[in-house]
């Protein structure tokens, strides 16, 4: 009875190391630099989170050109900033109403920094009608260099 017990548990210990090498070895790539890259942002890796969510297939995680754009947002490289949050915003139905608010005023504030007025008024205005709460004050820091550029 002993010896049945202990290949038991032999069985049962072997079946967990199988399906943790399992899991170690056929981890899914797309899903792990997805993960590495939100834990990358939240611990403020910018960089590094861009290198992870570039990696990501886009086609399997259609919200990565949000979390790309907001990445080198955090980074001031506004044009490739710019680039992601413009793809974002082409694929609305990729986001809910909240996130499509950030990246519409994020796009705003982004073309803001690059003097791009026209294109930052736009973006603004757009989100502000969706609620957003930050593109009323980017709208007047817009109005602020649009007064000292008509000067």
């Amino acid at each position: 009875m002993k010896k049945i017990f202990l290949i038991l548990i032999g069985i049962i210990a072997l079946g967990f190391i199988i399906v943790i090498a399992k899991n170690a070895i056929f981890t899914d790539a797309n899903a792990q630099f997805y993960d590495d890259g939100w834990t990358a942002h939240e611990k403020g890796q910018y960089e590094l989170a861009a290198f992870y969510f570039s990696k990501v297939d886009k086609n399997k995680h259609p919200d990565i050109p949000m979390a790309l754009g907001a990445s080198y947002l955090e980074l001031k490289d506004y044009d490739k900033a710019i680039i992601n949050f413009e793809e974002a915003y082409k694929n609305k139905k990729a986001y809910s109403p909240e996130d499509f608010s950030k990246i519409l005023n994020s796009l705003g504030y982004c073309y803001l920094e690059t003097r791009n007025l026209k294109n930052a008024k736009y973006f603004l205005q757009e989100a502000e009608k969706s609620g957003n709460p930050n593109s009323k004050r980017n709208l007047q820091i817009l109005d602020s260099l649009e007064q000292v550029q008509n000067k």
